[in-house]
C-alpha cells in the first residue's frame, strides 16, 4: 500500500480476524444508498478476506527514524486507506482496544466508498468517542435541523465566537496588567519595600525619604560634616507643633541580618543627643531609634526589636528616645492615605519607648 510519505510504501502481512457487518437501520438517504449499492445485502458476510497483520513496516529511500515511528502511531491510532492515483477510500482501518476486529474493507469500486466509510467510521464511534470524535448522533448535523433548533444553534455559536473573543480581550489585558505589576514590584523593590529589605545606606535612604513624605523636614547630618569630623546621627527631623514652636529629633537607622536590633545603638543615641545639644544648645525633643532586624528571616517570622531589652527600652524612654520598627512603618504606610500623614506625624512625635502604630485605615468618625 502507498505509505504517509511521498516515495514510501507499506509493506503488511499476517493475518486479521474478521466480523459480519451487519448494515444498521438508518435514515434516508443512507438507506437509499445502501439499496443502490448492495442491493438485496443485509450484511458483508463473504466478502473478500483481508489478511494484515497489525504491525506494519514503513520504506523508502530516505526515511529517517522518527518519520517512521510517526507514521506507525498514525496508522496504529486509526486510518483510511486511499487508493494511491485518485485518493479515493479503500478501507477504514480500526482497532478496538480489547480486540483485534476493527477492519473495514470496500472492495467493491461500484459503490460510493466516501459514504459507506463515514457509515462504517460512524458505528465505530459509538464504542469510541474519542477516536471518532466528529462523528455521533445524525440529528445533530446542521443539515437536519429544524427551523427552532437551528436558531437556538446560532445563537449558542454566537454567543461561542463572543466568549473567544472575550478571551483574547481578557487575555490581553491580563498581560498588560501582568507588564504594570512587574514595573510595580521593581518600583516598590527599589522603594518603600526597603524598609522591610534593606539595612545600610539603602535602608537610611529609604527611611529619609518616608519622613520627607509624612511631612517631616529631613537633614542627612553625614552631609553637614566636614571631613574628619566624628560620626554623628543619621538624621535630624524637624516640624512646626500647633503653636508654632520647633519640634526636633535626632534619628539613627540601624538594618541587621541576623539581630533584632542592639542595646548599644540606645547608648549611641545617647552620646548624640549630648553633642546636638553643645551645638545647637537645645536639647532634641526626641531621640528616635529606627531598627530594620533579623534580614535573613521572612518578615512574618522576624520579632521586634530589643523584645528582650524591655529595661534598657524603658530607660530609653524616660531619655525622650521611641524605638520605631521600619516594618510597622511599612504596614502604617501600606494603609495611610496623604490626609492622615498628620495624625501619623504626631503619634511619632507623642510616642514614649516602642512606637505603636496607630491604625488610619478605618473609617472616621463624623
Amino acid at each position: 500500500l502507498p505509505g504517509p510519505i511521498p516515495g514510501s510504501y507499506l509493506q503488511i502481512s499476517g493475518e486479521a480476524e474478521t466480523e459480519e457487518f451487519l448494515f444498521p437501520d438508518v435514515p434516508l438517504p443512507i438507506s437509499r444508498r445502501r439499496e443502490a449499492d448492495y442491493g438485496d445485502l443485509s450484511s458483508v458476510r463473504g466478502w473478500s478476506r483481508l489478511d494484515l497483520s497489525f504491525e506494519f513496516s514503513l520504506h523508502g529511500p530516505g526515511i529517517s527514524g522518527p518519520e517512521r515511528t510517526s507514521a506507525t502511531r498514525h496508522f496504529n491510532s486509526g486510518s483510511i486507506i486511499c487508493e494511491r492515483h485518485t485518493n479515493s477510500p479503500l478501507a477504514v482501518r480500526f482497532i478496538r482496544e480489547k480486540s483485534n476486529l476493527g477492519v473495514g474493507w470496500l472492495p467493491n469500486v461500484a459503490t460510493n466508498r466516501a459514504a459507506w466509510v463515514e457509515l462504517l467510521v460512524t458505528q465505530w464511534a459509538q464504542s469510541d468517542k474519542d477516536a471518532f470524535p466528529s462523528y455521533g448522533d445524525w440529528t445533530e448535523s446542521p443539515e437536519w435541523l429544524v427551523v427552532e433548533e437551528a436558531q437556538i444553534l446560532s445563537q449558542i455559536l454566537a454567543l461561542e465566537r463572543k466568549k473567544r473573543q472575550s478571551i483574547v480581550e481578557i487575555d490581553q489585558q491580563i498581560g498588560e496588567s501582568n507588564t504594570k505589576l512587574a514595573l510595580a514590584k521593581a518600583n516598590a523593590n527599589k522603594g518603600q519595600r526597603r524598609l522591610i529589605t534593606a539595612q545600610g545606606e539603602e535602608l537610611l535612604d529609604e527611611v529619609a525619604k518616608t519622613l520627607k513624605n509624612i511631612g517631616f523636614d529631613v537633614t542627612c547630618v553625614d552631609q553637614l560634616l566636614s571631613e574628619g569630623k566624628p560620626k554623628r546621627e543619621d538624621l535630624r527631623l524637624k516640624h512646626l507643633n500647633k503653636g508654632g514652636e520647633e519640634w526636633n529629633a535626632i534619628v539613627e537607622v540601624r538594618g541587621y541580618a541576623r539581630s533584632g536590633g542592639t542595646t548599644a545603638d540606645l547608648q549611641r543615641l545617647a552620646r548624640f543627643a549630648e553633642l546636638y545639644r553643645k551645638e545647637t544648645g537645645q536639647t532634641p525633643d526626641k531621640r528616635i531609634y529606627i531598627a530594620n532586624g533579623q534580614l535573613e528571616l521572612f518578615p512574618s517570622q522576624r520579632q521586634k526589636p530589643l523584645a528582650s531589652a524591655t529595661e534598657d527600652l524603658q530607660i530609653f524612654s524616660e531619655s525622650g528616645g521611641i524605638l520605631i520598627w521600619s516594618i510597622d512603618l511599612f504596614r502604617v504606610l501600606k494603609t495611610t492615605n496623604t490626609a492622615d500623614y498628620h495624625a501619623l506625624i504626631e503619634s511619632i512625635k507623642c510616642a514614649q519607648g516602642r512606637w505603636v502604630p496607630i491604625d488610619l485605615s478605618s473609617p472616621k468618625e463624623t
